[in-house]
């Protein structure tokens, strides 16, 4: 990566972990910190500075040198402003200093995408390349066929009767564990760890403001959340079972294998969903039902079978399933809903494009192969990096007026800025590395981004 664009990531993400840090410094009311602050600002001006400087100096896009300029001229503006609320003289407030704040940072990073997509244009001359996708074999997964020969060890060999009974236990239970496999993929349990630290995430955010947890009725959200999920996600199976079979990514699945029939499956989908409604309504309260419930129909009915093969904007409009589960954390504990959790949805509703859009570049051949109208696949895969960042953007923006509101620390911000740079850094490498493989660390980075900034809420949680 180039030194500049470097450079202008960096002062991009530091301008944002201060405006971050100021506006908690504003609602917490430390006002003694706010005088580092300040001397932080003056690095983070040079930083714009120099990317002012070299934007100007460089061959670089007019656009490039136009945004870089003016947000060397805005952030002194806003500096000044925040020293005159710190000496009680500003006409203006705390306010007008913190939006003067977020306009450096969006000026950054549009003049970053801006940068980018001249970079793409000068160097890239090829399309991105496929990277190999591993067979089930070379994955380490396990066919019925060699399940099968491992419950039917040969007896013909010299054995006594106690290995023979030793053997004959092992193979039973390997054949139950590879029986019972298919089942939990059909649960989709990768997406179930990261949407239960959701939940936990939004119970952590209601007993920071009063709420009192409660042992029992944490264990059951999860777990009644957790057989929502896998319901949903054992649907999204059966209906998308023969797009799955012309995509290699997933013609690996139980219902493309005919591991499971559909049949059976939609049993065992249904069966999920009537335990997980039973404990929710049982052990939790009805407000927790009715919204897991929402959540999976939203994943089965409303992505899965009507925006995902429909519209180029199922990605963005199917991300409120993935962000109800913060609300439905909230609701478990407090029995409402309220601000902090929704501000916590709408955090991973904008994160959700910004996620997925590095997967469907990735497979972006497979998308196109079965049909699916994903932005890659129809407007092309510039966009669709343009369109990462901006999400990126608006998730970074809402991360830090979530930890405002909330009344977090300077923990809190330092993760949230210290992931968003390295979410950003990896974005930025796709337009250097334009390979299938640089879109995958992308997508990776996205995932750790959303779990630090969920860990960062339970330690806030922790030490509140």
């Amino acid at each position: 990566m180039r030194r500049f664009t470097a450079t202008l990531i960096v002062a991009a993400l530091s301008a944002y972990l201060l405006v971050v840090l100021g506006a908690m410094t504003a609602a917490t009311g430390l006002r003694p910190i706010a005088a580092g602050h300040y001397g932080a600002a003056g690095v983070v001006w040079l930083l714009v500075f120099i990317v002012a400087l070299r934007s100007w100096v460089g061959d670089h896009d007019r656009r490039v040198r136009f945004g870089s300029a003016l947000a060397f001229v805005v952030f002194p503006g806003q500096a000044l402003l925040g020293a005159a609320t710190l000496r009680n003289i500003s006409v203006l407030g705390e306010q007008a200093h913190l939006l003067g704040g977020l306009v450096v940072f969006g000026l950054l990073l549009i003049t970053l995408v801006w940068h980018l997509d001249r970079e793409v244009g000068v160097n890239s001359t090829r399309q991105p390349a496929r990277d190999s996708v591993a067979t089930p074999v070379e994955s380490g997964e396990i066919t019925f066929e060699d399940a099968s020969a491992a419950a039917n060890p040969d007896t013909n060999g010299p054995s006594t009767r106690g290995e023979q009974s030793t053997t004959r236990s092992g193979s039973i239970a390997r054949a139950i564990v590879d029986r019972a496999r298919p089942y939990v993929q059909l649960t989709k349990p990768r997406l179930m760890w990261l949407l239960c630290l959701l939940a936990l995430a939004g119970m952590a955010l209601a007993s920071i403001t009063g709420a009192v947890l409660d042992g029992v009725t944490v264990v059951a959200t999860i777990a009644g959340g957790t057989l929502a999920i896998g319901a949903a996600g054992t649907f999204n199976h059966v209906y998308e079972r023969e797009r799955d079979r012309k995509m290699s990514r997933t013609s690996d699945r139980p219902l493309v294998s005919e591991t499971v029939g559909p049949i059976r499956a939609l049993a065992f989908g249904l069966a999920l969903f009537v335990v997980s409604m039973a404990i929710l309504l049982l052990l939790v309260n009805p407000l927790t039902a009715a919204l897991t419930a929402f959540a999976a129909f939203y994943y089965a009915v409303i992505y899965t079978v009507i925006l995902k093969p429909s519209t180029t904007w199922n990605t963005v409009l199917g991300g409120g399933a993935g962000a109800l589960p913060a609300v439905i954390g909230w609701a478990a504990i407090t029995g409402t809903i309220g601000l902090p959790a929704l501000l916590l949805a709408a955090v991973v509703f904008c994160w959700t494009p910004a996620h997925f859009y590095n997967l469907a570049i990735a497979c972006r051949e497979d998308y196109d192969e079965a049909g699916y109208p994903m932005l890659p696949v129809i407007k092309g895969v510039a966009l669709a990096r343009r369109r990462i960042l901006y999400w990126l953007g608006a998730t970074l923006l809402l991360t830090g007026a979530l930890g405002t509101f909330a009344g977090f620390t300077w923990i809190y911000a330092i993760i949230s800025a210290v992931a968003g740079l390295w979410f950003v850094w990896a974005v930025a490498e796709q337009y250097y590395k334009d390979t299938d493989r640089a879109a995958y660390r992308s997508f990776h980075a996205s995932n750790a981004y959303l779990g630090a900034i969920l860990v960062a809420i339970l330690l806030e949680a922790v030490i509140a």
